[in-house]
């Protein structure tokens, strides 16, 4: 099969430009894809083509040219599009593993079911594979999912959704806890809705506050569910310190991210960052990435794990100055981060996974280096979903502070699109608030350039657009 197009790709300079594109290939035997009449990327088996309806404008869109992948592009991931095969409206899952090629023998992060962690994936319409902007879209075949009589404008804030959805089945609140969404915005406004859809459909009876600074989003909020709202301009900012079980800072910036450690009793859970440096950490990016919790050393976190994993923590890295009588029974490595990186990648790890189940740590400095140390090229020290225990003196440091006095930092990343819709079925009226209440612009496609400006702009909610 060969289909040529146009698309319009995504420059260093924050620009578009149009290229000409080629893909030639089948689901069978893999796919060529030329650009300008130049061979530009080969793909083995296991793609399928589909012909895009509708992409989002998220903010990983607007800041695609800070990211560390290859540019020019044709980027976006929010996609709802047509499965050529089945003439199916669909989502499309966004990493790219063989997981979702439907490879065998799957690779060792899949065998773990850390399908979206394998190292080297690429990720549609955000690292090397072509993305939603354009005409067409190549997408491995099992993370193309129909989304049958779904409202399509509320598909296309299913990728969104289940990102928000799952930080919700990450940090689960429990019945008479006091919840809030720092700095609602797009995803944060999606936090709101996920949470209120986890408690209609588990009958749990919790308190969910959307706190920001922009009336018009707090009123926003309240119709997708947040049961109280603060004003951050005006609050009284004494009376919302230590006063939430849960904050999800969605606000990714230093001082958000500040303000939410003041708000929580117990757990912030980090769902937005910069990309900068916060409070002395430079890694808070890749540990959201990764989808690391930095914890308090004792003995009940020692055992930590998601709630859908069946392993136990064997194999620790310990940076810190913790005695080995605290660890029993579990292999201790103590090691500088030259050795710890020759280690996992050696004949030690060679049949699991090949990261540490937990870290130990003392200080900033060495938990910055057990997310990426300098040796490793870009890779942590600890499994994905894994968790960094905190063992010093916190200092003056507020992160470390929070963690010292007990508290938790979660993080996530994309969610599984499967249970985000089962969720939305199970709660039509957000359906229909999704589809007609987020989406604030919808261009054609050829007025992309003029689309990614309105993106930009602090008052517009979400902005989509149109192929077919």
């Amino acid at each position: 099969m060969k289909i040529q197009f146009q698309a319009m790709e995504y420059h260093i300079d924050g620009g578009f430009q149009p290229a000409d594109y080629e893909f030639d290939g089948d689901l069978e035997t893999g796919w060529q894809i030329n650009r300008n009449r130049k061979k530009h990327l080969t793909l083995g088996k296991g793609y399928k083509p589909v012909r895009n309806r509708l992409c989002g404008i998220c903010a990983t869109d607007l800041a695609r040219r800070f990211m560390p992948f290859p540019l020019p592009q044709v980027i976006g991931h929010e996609v709802v599009a047509m499965d050529m095969e089945t003439m199916e409206k669909s989502v499309v899952e966004i990493n790219d593993t063989s997981y979702y090629r439907g490879e065998f023998p799957l690779d060792p992060f899949s065998q773990e079911n850390l399908y979206t962690h394998t190292p080297g994936r690429m990720v549609l319409g955000i690292d090397r594979l072509p993305g939603g902007f354009g005409p067409y879209a190549l997408a491995p075949k099992k993370s193309i999912i129909p989304i049958g009589h779904l409202n399509e404008y509320a598909g296309v804030l299913i990728e969104p959704f289940a990102a928000a959805f799952h930080a919700v089945l990450v940090s689960p609140p429990q019945a008479g806890d006091s919840v809030a969404v720092l700095g609602p915005r797009r995803l944060g406004t999606l936090l709101v809705a996920a949470l209120h859809a986890f408690r209609q459909s588990n009958g749990i009876d919790f308190e969910i506050t959307a706190a920001a600074r922009h009336q018009d989003l707090l009123e926003l909020c309240h119709r997708f569910g947040s049961d109280r709202e603060i004003h951050l301009q005006t609050a009284d900012k004494k009376r919302i310190i230590s006063r939430f079980d849960i904050v999800y800072d969605t606000t990714g910036s230093e001082s958000g991210f500040q303000l939410a450690l003041q708000m929580a009793r117990k757990e912030v859970h980090l769902k937005s960052t910069s990309g900068r440096p916060v409070l002395g950490f430079k890694n808070l990016t890749p540990l959201v990435v990764d989808e690391l919790s930095l914890l308090p050393f004792d003995e009940k976190t020692i055992h930590f794990k998601w709630e859908n994993e069946d392993r136990d923590n064997q194999e620790i890295y310990v940076a810190g100055n913790v005695h080995p009588d605290l660890l029993p029974g579990r292999n201790v490595h103590r090691l500088d981060g030259s050795d710890a990186v020759k280690m996992i990648r050696g004949p030690a790890f060679q049949n699991r996974l090949p990261r540490f189940d937990l870290a130990v740590a003392s200080s900033v400095q060495e938990i910055d280096s057990i997310i990426r140390p300098v040796e490793a090229g870009g890779i942590s020290l600890v499994r994905p979903r894994g968790a960094i225990l905190f063992a010093g003196d916190a200092e003056d440091n507020p992160l470390l502070n929070f963690i010292q006095n007990g508290g938790r930092l979660r993080s996530s990343r994309c969610g599984d699109f499967v249970p985000a819709m089962k969720i939305l079925k199970e709660n039509p009226e957000l359906v229909d608030a999704m589809a007609h209440f987020l989406i604030s612009h919808v261009f054609p496609s050829d007025e992309l350039p003029k689309a990614f400006q309105h993106a930009a702009e602090s008052r517009s909610r979400k902005v989509v657009i149109k192929h077919l």
